[in-house]
Order: structure tokens, then sequence, then C-alpha cells
């Protein structure tokens, strides 16, 4: 099975720290595993402080669940943005994907 390479962004673009997630698995546990420098609070997609942004390889998650879906039509979310509480990764993702995150934090 392939694993999905993940690097948290800082600001500036510099990778804060890399982690790795299954196929089909969950995002935030990627971040539990890793110390990801993603914050979470409700883990539930309610608070949107779990928010990131997708720089590159958005295709290793699968389309937004409902929780997930809602929440981001609730505020407006571009494309690009995720919430890692509830973003779950594809079951099939090619071999050469990294995913590239930056965390955003809460919606103001």
């Amino acid at each position: 099975m392939t694993a999905i390479r993940i690097e948290f962004l800082r600001p500036d673009g510099a990778v804060a720290n890399v982690a790795s997630m299954a196929p089909g698995s969950d995002l935030v546990d990627a971040c539990d595993a890793s110390n990801a420098p993603v914050d979470f609070a409700c883990r539930a997609a309610s608070c949107t402080t779990c928010r990131v942004r997708v720089v590159a390889g958005g295709e290793a998650f699968a389309a937004p669940g409902g929780m997930e879906h809602e929440l981001l039509r609730a505020v407006r979310a571009p494309a690009a943005v995720r919430f890692a509480c509830v973003a779950r990764a594809a079951d099939a993702v090619a071999a050469d994907v990294v995913l590239k995150l930056m965390p955003l934090g809460p919606c103001a």
C-alpha cells in the first residue's frame, strides 16, 4: 500500500513538519502521530480551528463528507481549504503524490 507523504508548511512556505498517512485513513490521525502544527478544538467539523489550505496534492483527499462539506459551505471556504479533523485520504492514491498543507487556524 502506498503511503501519502504530507508536508506541513509554515507561512513562508518552508516545511515545518513531515508526516504520512495511508490511503483511506483520516488526516487527524496523521496529525496526531506526527505532532503536526495543526490546532484542533472540537474535532467534529464545527469550530474551524483545524482549517488547512491545500497547496499541492489535493488529489490525495477523498471528496469532503457530509459534515465537512456543510462547514466548508457555511464558511464559504475556497476549494483549496479542508478541515483536518474530518478530511480523509482517497482510497486509491498515486505513488508520487505529496500532500502539502498550510495550517490556517480558525475562520475570523
